[in-house]
C-alpha cells in the first residue's frame, strides 16, 4: 500500500477535520484551546500555527510508515485516526450546543 492511500482517514479526521472545526471554534472567539502547549503556541503564534505542526507530524507519520513493521504502523495509524475522530466530533459537538 502507498502512504497517502494508508494515512487517507488520518488527513480526512486529523488534519483536515480537526484544523477546520479548531479554527471554527477558536474564531468563534468563545471557545478557547484546553491543552496548555498548544494554547500558549496559539497564544504566541496565533491559530494558523497549527498548520505546520500538523504538516510535520505527517512526516514523523512517514517515519513510522518506513521504518515500523506493519503491525505497529496499523496501530499508530489507527490510533491517530480514532484521536482526530474524538477531536473533530468534540470540536463539533462544542460549537453546535453552545
Amino acid at each position: 500500500m502507498s502512504f497517502v492511500k494508508d494515512i487517507m482517514p488520518v488527513l480526512i479526521l486529523y488534519i483536515i477535520g480537526d484544523t477546520i472545526t479548531t479554527f471554527y471554534a477558536l474564531g468563534t472567539g468563545v471557545f478557547y484551546e484546553g491543552n496548555p502547549i498548544l494554547f500558549h503556541l496559539f497564544t504566541v503564534y496565533g491559530y494558523s500555527f497549527l498548520i505546520p505542526l500538523k504538516l510535520g507530524f505527517i512526516f514523523l507519520l512517514y517515519h513510522v510508515y518506513r521504518n515500523a513493521d506493519r503491525y505497529y504502523w496499523n496501530i499508530t495509524r489507527y490510533s491517530v485516526s480514532f484521536i482526530g475522530l474524538l477531536a473533530t466530533a468534540s470540536n463539533m459537538v462544542a460549537v453546535l450546543y453552545h
